[in-house]
């Protein structure tokens, strides 16, 4: 990494601002203040009961007046639309994103192209959707198809994160979040190897980035630091998540899945494994139960590393099912599933942004061969390393 001989013109984007700690929601107010006297807050109903109070009394505390609205569950043009012409008729100063990677990615998209701060609250560390420059839009009802990526020129302006509420969430939503911010490790080698582009551009026009940059290798050291502690805390996170106690070892791997990740994805790029993740959606009809995009992502990550570095399988393998991770078909909740289905997934693969930044030509029946054979070593190392229940 970081060879720098042959010149190529790079780029490098991150938030304004992170901060991670216990209770640190108290002092929201006080690190929101510099944006502005006048807030939009936006999250769903069950979030605003758990974390309501604490973001009402910290707003009122420093004489900011804040709107809430609530949000409507996807990521969609309609919510979007929606919650900008409230924004907008109340003359906001920002947008305050409180939940999970919908809401969050409905706040950016609401308050980047209007001029305003973008606040990220999240309350689950299960993507890297605070960080990132982007979102991801669906159709309505939720859940919706996905429809498209929106870029834009900068990135959230603060980022805050409570782990003692992080540490009340589902554990599965940790586990989700180490699949997706494990994948980055194999994803940002690839893409810096290949000299491929990253998420940064040289300039926006509407809803696109124009003309990709290249990574530098600090893409790729982030990657491996999130992976490294990955397997260091994995699972003493987990255990900390099921008790619902703040450890160190909780600390950081929120810090791995939510910081570290988004700097990665954003400064390298998706390749293999999150073109298999999202090509898995192509069958989220037939998956019992419904499968979280880290999850799938994980599966995506073991298909990779059968592509690139067979000596990491075992590794990666007990790895996963030591955070209960799944890493075979079967326990993406898919039975029994035809070459035709298959075929359905590399399809939907393909028309991913991560399958352009793949560095090897990959045609459809290679990438089906390749899942089968990721598949039939999850299921025989899998044996060895039994998967750990979530909860």
């Amino acid at each position: 990494m970081g060879n720098f001989s042959t010149y190529y013109i790079r780029g490098f984007k991150s938030p304004g601002m992170y901060i991670q700690g216990r209770g640190v929601l108290v002092y929201l107010g006080k690190l929101v203040k510099r944006f502005g006297k006048r807030a939009l807050v936006l999250s769903d109903k069950i979030v605003w009961n758990i974390v309501g109070s604490i973001i009402g009394s910290s707003l009122k505390n420093f004489d900011i007046h804040f709107i809430y609205s609530v949000f409507g569950g996807e990521c969609s043009w309609n919510e979007i639309n929606r919650i900008s012409s409230i924004a907008i008729e109340n003359g906001v100063d920002m947008v305050i994103g409180i939940g999970g990677g919908k809401a969050l990615d409905t706040a950016k998209a609401v308050a980047i192209p209007n001029g305003l701060a973008a606040v990220m609250v999240p309350t689950i560390a299960s993507t890297d959707a605070p960080i990132t420059a982007h979102s991801v839009i669906y159709t309505e009802p939720y859940p919706g198809k996905l429809l498209e990526l929106l870029f834009f020129p900068r990135n959230p302006d603060i980022i805050i994160v409570d782990t003692e509420v992080i540490a009340k969430a589902p554990p599965r939503f940790l586990a989700a979040g180490m699949g997706d911010a494990a994948s980055h490790y194999w994803e940002a080698r690839a893409i810096f190897a290949g000299n491929k582009s990253n998420f940064v551009y040289m300039d926006y026009n509407g809803r696109k980035g124009v003309e990709p940059l290249k990574p530098f290798d600090v893409g790729f050291i982030f990657a491996s630091h999130a992976w490294e502690i990955l397997r260091r805390h994995g699972v003493l996170a987990m255990d900390s998540a099921r008790t619902r106690v703040v450890t160190p070892s909780l600390d950081m791997v929120v810090y791995a899945n939510t910081l570290l990740s988004g700097l990665a994805v954003e400064n390298c790029g998706t390749a293999l494994a999150h073109a298999v993740g999202n090509g898995l959606s192509a069958l989220e009809e037939k998956m019992k139960p419904m499968q979280y995009h880290g999850e799938m992502v994980a599966f995506g990550t073991l298909v990779e590393i059968v592509a690139e570095d067979p000596p990491m399988i075992q590794e990666y393998i007990c790895w996963a099912h030591s955070i209960g991770l799944p890493i075979t078909l079967q326990e993406l909740g898919l039975e029994n599933v035809t070459d035709d289905e298959l075929y359905q997934i590399a399809e939907r693969a393909k028309m991913s942004l991560g399958f352009s930044r793949i560095p090897y030509e990959i045609m459809p029946e290679k990438l089906v061969e390749l899942i089968k054979i990721a598949d039939k070593i999850g299921r025989k190392l899998g044996e060895r390393c039994p998967r750990q229940p979530y909860s």
